[in-house]
């Protein structure tokens, strides 16, 4: 069984927010899945007639329609099955209920859509979307120009926790799929004392080598453990605040594409969404896959 089956694709009519289906269409193909394209139709804010009302939403609808028939038919020659749906609703909600009931395994979407009131924003509906779906979300900020997959560099940052390897499965699927490289990241912060005193410094270098060694050596039990691959993985080591590391890590290295869990180990100076994830994903030049189990919300 391919990892994902169906993958919803919200759009809302401009270019933005088609940044989308590229990588979807990637990712269809390679793993034989489906393609669900989904525009949602919010309620008009107006006071007016009921009939213009009617009349105006009729309108809106219409547009949607048509407007998604042609996208799914610039698809056409795609080896991927393509349906479109039009719902009416509010935006995120409308996408995390779609994504539930259609029984997605991926959201692919932009940050942005239109600018204009009515049109998404980060912090409104991507990072709805992202909180409460029942499943993993591919986000593509608006500020990246780089297209998903140019450089076919996937990046997994570790933090040493199960719940982070679990991005692993589908960024080593992925890679696969696109003929990519893969690298591991292992971040380790700086030392936990401050060395105010000769025994303080010796004691914050110990603590030092002594996390760099374990890091390096559970990034080589983990890379043992990945399935035989062609595609070239390489492990990596840096020092330094973690989500500000992971990214510079991906602008030096060119990664084009990160993916992490949603949740790290818990406890001090591990990870936590509202932390090195959302610090990675609001701050990175590049894609963002956020990996969670099928039927858990609320990041």
């Amino acid at each position: 069984m391919s990892l994902y089956q169906k993958i919803l694709v919200p759009l809302d009519g401009s270019k933005l927010a088609e940044r989308a289906l590229l990588p979807a269409i990637t990712i269809a193909q390679s793993m034989s899945a489906a393609l669900i394209l989904l525009q949602v139709v919010p309620p008009i804010m107006l006071t007016v007639d009921p009939q213009l009302y009617a009349q105006i939403s009729r309108q809106s609808e219409d547009a949607a329609i048509a407007y998604l028939h042609q996208v799914q038919a610039s698809l056409a020659d795609s080896a991927s099955e393509v349906q479109s749906l039009m719902v009416n609703g509010s935006p995120a909600a409308t996408i995390i209920q779609v994504a539930q009931e259609q029984g997605c395994d991926l959201v692919i979407m932009s940050s942005h859509g239109r600018s204009g009131p009515g049109r998404w924003v980060y912090g409104s509906v991507a990072e709805k979307v992202l909180r409460g779906a029942c499943c993993s979300a591919l986000i593509i900020r608006a500020q990246v120009e780089t297209e998903v997959f140019t450089t076919r560099h996937i990046l997994v940052p570790l933090d040493g926790s199960q719940l982070a390897e679990k991005a692993l499965a589908p960024a080593l699927a992925i890679a696969t799929a696109i003929s990519g490289q893969l690298t591991l990241l292992r971040v380790v912060t700086d030392a936990h004392l401050q060395a105010e005193t000769p025994t303080m410094k010796q004691q914050a270098d110990y603590l030092e080598s002594h996390d760099q060694s374990e890091a390096e050596t559970y990034l080589q039990q983990v890379h043992g453990r990945l399935p035989t691959t062609t595609i070239p993985i390489t492990n990596a080591l840096r020092k330094g605040p973690s989500a500000d590391t992971i990214i510079d890590f991906a602008d030096t290295q060119g990664a084009d594409l990160i993916v992490m869990s949603s949740h790290g180990r818990s406890g001090i100076g591990r990870w936590l969404y509202g932390s090195v994830a959302e610090k990675v994903l609001r701050g990175a030049n590049c894609a963002t896959l956020v990996v969670r189990e099928k039927g858990i919300g609320k990041l």
